[in-house]
């Protein structure tokens, strides 16, 4: 049975994301101790359309109201009073760009930065975070948070443990949920009042940027899956699912892959239908010449380690015709264009599970990386349609983290 709560509540990643959104904690650690790449972060463009639709109270917050609505916990009053790093200032732009802001983050900066989730984190969303103050950060050991920042694949899964996509929660409706789906494909779970997730404080709740809402936590939320003392025995189980995966897709216990572009795919190798069963989904997608630009959009939009982390993930992945229909020129522009680029690309991954052709076919939409819907509709004849623009042409390829459905067209923002 497919799990509709998991699905409506997504990650993405993408969007991964937004975890550098706004700021409040406790000021012990400024910014000097881990300077972010804030000229970086700067640079990425607001989505100005997101800005205008982010519901704030900002006269409200400008005084510092501290009611269930609005901001509130011990540590909002070390937010600044006024300027861009102020409540009302955070209002005006995405995660990314309100963190750049403000010192109180820096370290949180620091570590999206070296993710190289910046551009991403700047999408549409709307996301909800969880995100560490310095102190957080400054109760990790030195020696293991330089470890960390530096295994990017580490770093991202646990960034990404932070946020969850498809929905800006406040409070009360954390506390009404109980629980919520990841990016990273884990479950965290929240106090009746919405002030505690996996049972650590929330140091200043309800902070609003225009594409996320902010809840500022004290400690460093780690993933089940990234539990060193964890590390052996889940290797053995990964090798043993691996095993089992294999046997039963050698039995045809699984569905095995089908459509007429399945036909570009290579017949043995990295990027046969075996090979692929082998790698996350970016790497997989690497080693398949009849996904190649794709692969180049996915590069250039800096997805490639979103889309190898954990999952699961299911993909909708443009074949290269897809991306031949579109003029030469178009296709430079958006290629260009990072924010535009990862929103398009972010409209074409389901986070939280592994949906088949099976599975698809008894949907009406599902939400998206990206924060949109889009429409699934299934013909008598077993064909699928994706948001009226495109048709599933290759159903159920299987990558380590994902199931792929390769499609005829390039799946376009509302």
């Amino acid at each position: 049975m497919i799990n509709r709560q998991r699905t409506t509540k997504i990650l993405a990643a993408c969007a991964a994301l937004s975890l550098t959104a706004a700021a409040c904690g406790s000021d012990d650690n400024d910014a000097s101790e881990a300077p972010a790449d804030s000229e970086a972060m700067e640079e990425t463009p607001a989505d100005t359309e997101a800005m205008e639709e982010a519901p704030a109270d900002t006269e409200a917050m400008e005084e510092g109201a501290m009611d269930e609505d609005g901001p509130f916990g011990p540590a909002c009053d070390a937010v600044p009073t006024e300027g861009e790093g102020s409540f009302a200032g955070m209002t005006d732009d995405t995660a990314a760009t309100a963190a750049s802001n403000n010192p109180l983050l820096s370290t949180l900066v620091t570590a999206v930065t070296e993710a190289d989730l910046v551009d991403t984190l700047n999408s549409d969303g709307p996301f909800t975070i969880f995100a560490p103050s310095n102190d957080a950060f400054a109760a990790i050991p030195e020696e293991d948070l330089n470890a960390v920042l530096a295994d990017q694949e580490l770093l991202t899964s646990i960034l990404t443990y932070h946020v969850i996509a498809g929905d800006s929660l406040d409070a009360a409706a954390l506390g009404e949920a109980g629980t919520a789906d990841t990016v990273n494909g884990g479950t965290i779970e929240f106090g009746s009042d919405g002030t505690t997730v996996n049972d650590v404080d929330v140091l200043c709740s309800n902070v609003m940027t225009s594409n996320a809402t902010v809840h500022i936590i004290g400690e460093v939320l780690m993933p089940p899956a990234d539990d060193a003392m964890e590390d052996d025995a889940m290797e053995e189980d990964a090798m043993e699912d691996d095993a089992m995966e294999e046997d039963a897709m050698e039995e045809g216990a699984a569905l095995a892959p089908s459509g007429e572009l399945c036909a570009a795919v290579p017949a043995d190798g990295e990027g046969s239908f075996d090979g692929m069963t082998d790698d996350p989904a970016a790497t997989a997608a690497s080693n398949n010449p009849a996904l190649s630009t794709l692969v180049t959009a996915v590069t250039e939009a800096g997805l490639v380690d979103t889309l190898n982390s954990d999952g699961p993930f299911t993909i909708f992945a443009p074949a290269n015709p897809a991306f031949d229909a579109i003029p030469a020129e178009d296709l430079d522009a958006v290629l260009a264009d990072t924010d535009l680029l990862t929103s398009i690309l972010t409209l074409h991954v389901v986070a939280g599970e592994q949906l088949s052709s099976e599975d698809l076919a008894g949907l009406d939409s599902v939400p998206t990386v990206n924060g949109e819907e889009i429409t699934i509709e299934a013909a008598d004849d077993g064909t699928i349609s994706v948001n009226g623009q495109a048709t599933v042409g290759c159903a159920d390829v299987q990558t380590a983290n994902a199931t792929v459905h390769i499609i005829d067209g390039v799946l376009m923002p509302a």
